[in-house]
């Protein structure tokens, strides 16, 4: 095997993810919103196998290249065996760069230390304005029991639904949106709502907010990163559907329409709410599967071969680590 071929094929599996893995993404949604859940679950995983192989061919190329020594020559000896031991490639000859080799070995750890600091940051990012939203409602809500729970109702005249985390206030509705919908339509929404403080939807969020959102550049990620929110916004409508009826959500959803200024100062940047692209065809009348089996069964190859990849680098280096720099 040669590095040709190596660097060509690595090239070829990341250039049709990341420019046509939005195509595949977009066209497999007839099958996707059958299963929201494990959609999203799917989404997620691209995202993070794609820098999981990143870092894996970076380990690669350490072990394929050979760069000048920035290293003490005994410790330099030491990183050259280990490398050679732990190559996946045993035996194919290193190749000479102008790159120190330590370079592709740091990279995988200074970004995964720049990814904790991050989340990190953004984590204390969402908890202050989910406590200033929280503190805003507190001020001018009032706790009723509405279909036997407990809930935030504020007094305004727009006919609004959203939820944040459980610990900063969950459900969220306003007076008007109690007028204005019949009961099972309410109902509907409430349990709507309820998906998403009850499923860890919020979390979900946080989670492509903080790692993929922020890499919108690469075609990739800006279409999980769009995507993501319709199908927890599905999973969520299907727990609506089964206790109250696709009738009377679909009806819901028509009188609540798009949001609107006053729901977005009121809940802040990270709520989830029930209002938004419009899903009622979705719930209506759904797309046919047919045209979404192929692109599924595409990104379906495409995580197997980036877990092949990324496990079988890894093994290598694992298997040095544990039992030493044995030469081949």
């Amino acid at each position: 095997m040669s590095l040709v071929f190596i660097g060509v094929g690595a090239a070829v599996l990341f250039a049709i993810v990341t420019w046509l893995g939005p195509l595949l993404v977009r066209t497999a949604a007839p099958v996707l919103m059958r299963a929201p859940r494990l959609a999203v679950l799917g989404l997620l995983s691209v995202p993070i196998m794609w820098w999981a192989v990143v870092a894996a061919l970076s380990l690669m190329a350490a072990s394929l290249f050979k760069g000048p020594d920035v290293l003490p020559v005994p410790l330099a000896d030491v990183c050259s065996r280990c490398l050679i031991a732990a190559s996946p490639f045993p035996g194919l000859a290193r190749v000479e760069t102008l790159i120190p080799v330590v370079l592709f070995l740091v990279f995988p750890l200074v970004v995964s230390v720049f990814s904790v600091v991050w989340g990190l940051h953004k984590r204390a990012r969402r908890r202050r304005e989910n406590s200033s939203a929280a503190a805003r409602l507190l001020r001018g809500s009032t706790v009723a029991d509405i279909n036997g729970r407990s809930l935030n109702v504020l007094d305004q005249e727009t006919p609004f639904a959203f939820s944040l985390p459980h610990k900063y206030g969950g459900v969220v509705i306003s007076q008007a949106l109690c007028s204005s919908l019949e009961k099972n339509e309410l109902t509907a929404v409430l349990e709507h709502e309820r998906a998403h403080v009850e499923g860890g939807h919020h979390r979900i969020m946080a989670i492509v907010d903080t790692f993929v959102r922020p890499l919108s550049f690469i075609p990739l990620f800006a279409e999980v990163a769009a995507s993501i929110p319709l199908y927890l916004e599905i999973a969520a409508d299907d727990r609506a559907r089964r206790t109250a009826g696709t009738p009377a959500l679909a009806s819901a959803l028509l009188k609540i329409g798009q949001p609107t200024d006053v729901t977005g100062h009121l809940s802040g940047s990270y709520a989830l709410n029930i209002a938004g692209p419009d899903r009622i065809r979705q719930l209506v009348s759904p797309a046919d599967m047919t045209s979404g089996v192929l692109p599924v069964m595409a990104l379906a190859s495409v995580l197997a071969a980036f877990v092949t990849v990324f496990s079988s680098v890894f093994f290598s280096y694992a298997t040095v680590i544990v039992s030493g720099c044995v030469m081949p």
